[in-house]
């Protein structure tokens, strides 16, 4: 990297405080092998004639590729693609193997289930500092009512209008009388937005961004995780929390050890003491989220939630 008054790290920490949505961009090479890569620097940037950019790494065995491609296509990828779009995060392994695609008419491979996609044919290429900019002319548009993924903080999310809500000051109670009242992922995503608000501050004014802190947390007393699991609990994508853990080693809140090819990723004790402050903060705000309520209504909660957890895990096999 030329010489800044900042590293790399501190450049992409602060470039992922600008929320993005993920896309996977899709093309055939000269033999018609498909190739595919999870991207974020996506963005509009023309109406008329409408187009499209996104940028490719100089280093990514699909750059040449996707410089000569005639065509291709850029998947905006639903709230329920992370598994995908970790999968496209990775190099060096057949990406589409178990992926299910069709190819469209310039043989470009086609991604199921998506927000949106637009097909595009290649329009002008620049060159970027260590990146390829490509230019794509949208030739035509896909969309669904699918919820789109977000990356935000270095961390997958979604994104939800912001409502100002309030229980009535004359009942204390939460009104009932729409049928999304009654929805669990309406009162799971209302609940978690107004814990987070008060949590997430109290973890940021610690010095931890929030996938520092579920990092280290998911870590605390010494746990040990593999990568993907970790990036599972942590909603973080591969190539962050690769670089995440990197830089917590150094600082001796992990440690990283080798078990037979797969790396595994164990806390220290200095880690656990950089959350522990952290960790008693959310029992005290759980016991106040749950005042009024009885003596087991916590215990009974988590229950239910891991209950969904597991329930609506892509990953696991339904029988």
């Amino acid at each position: 990297m030329a010489e800044t008054p900042f590293s790399s790290r501190d450049l992409r920490d602060a470039l992922s405080a600008f929320a993005t949505g993920v896309t996977i961009v899709t093309a055939s090479d000269e033999s018609g092998k498909p190739v595919g890569m999870t991207a974020s620097s996506f963005n509009s940037v023309s109406m008329d004639p409408p187009l499209i950019l996104w940028s490719v790494t100089k280093s990514a065995l699909s750059a040449s590729v996707f410089r000569s491609a005639a065509h291709f296509a850029v998947h905006i990828l639903a709230s329920d693609q992370v598994d995908l779009s970790n999968r496209f995060a990775k190099t060096g392994e057949d990406k589409f193997a178990g992926t299910a695609y069709t190819n469209d008419d310039n043989h470009v491979p086609i991604l199921e289930h998506c927000a949106c996609r637009f097909d595009c044919s290649a329009w002008a290429e620049y060159e970027g500092g260590d990146h390829w900019i490509i230019v794509g002319q949208i030739e035509q548009i896909t969309r669904s009512n699918t919820e789109a993924l977000v990356f935000s903080g270095g961390a997958y999310s979604t994104a939800n209008p912001l409502r100002n809500i309030r229980p009535t000051a004359a009942s204390g109670q939460i009104s009932h009388s729409l049928p999304i009242d009654g929805l669990l992922i309406y009162n799971l995503s209302r609940a978690y937005r107004q814990m987070a608000a008060h949590f997430h501050k109290a973890v940021r004014d610690s010095g931890l961004s929030v996938p520092e802190w579920r990092l280290l947390a998911s870590l605390h007393g010494g746990a040990c995780h593999n990568l993907p699991d970790l990036a599972t609990r942590t909603f973080i994508d591969p190539e962050s929390l690769s670089d995440m853990v990197t830089s917590m080693e150094e600082n001796g809140l992990c440690i990283v050890t080798d078990s037979n090819g797969e790396l595994e990723v164990a806390g220290t004790s200095a880690g656990h003491d950089r959350v522990e402050h952290l960790i008693k903060l959310g029992q005290k705000q759980d016991a106040l989220a749950l005042d009024g309520a009885d003596d087991n209504a916590l215990s009974d909660l988590i229950k239910l939630l891991h209950r969904v957890v597991l329930n609506t895990d892509d990953s696991i096999q339904k029988v």
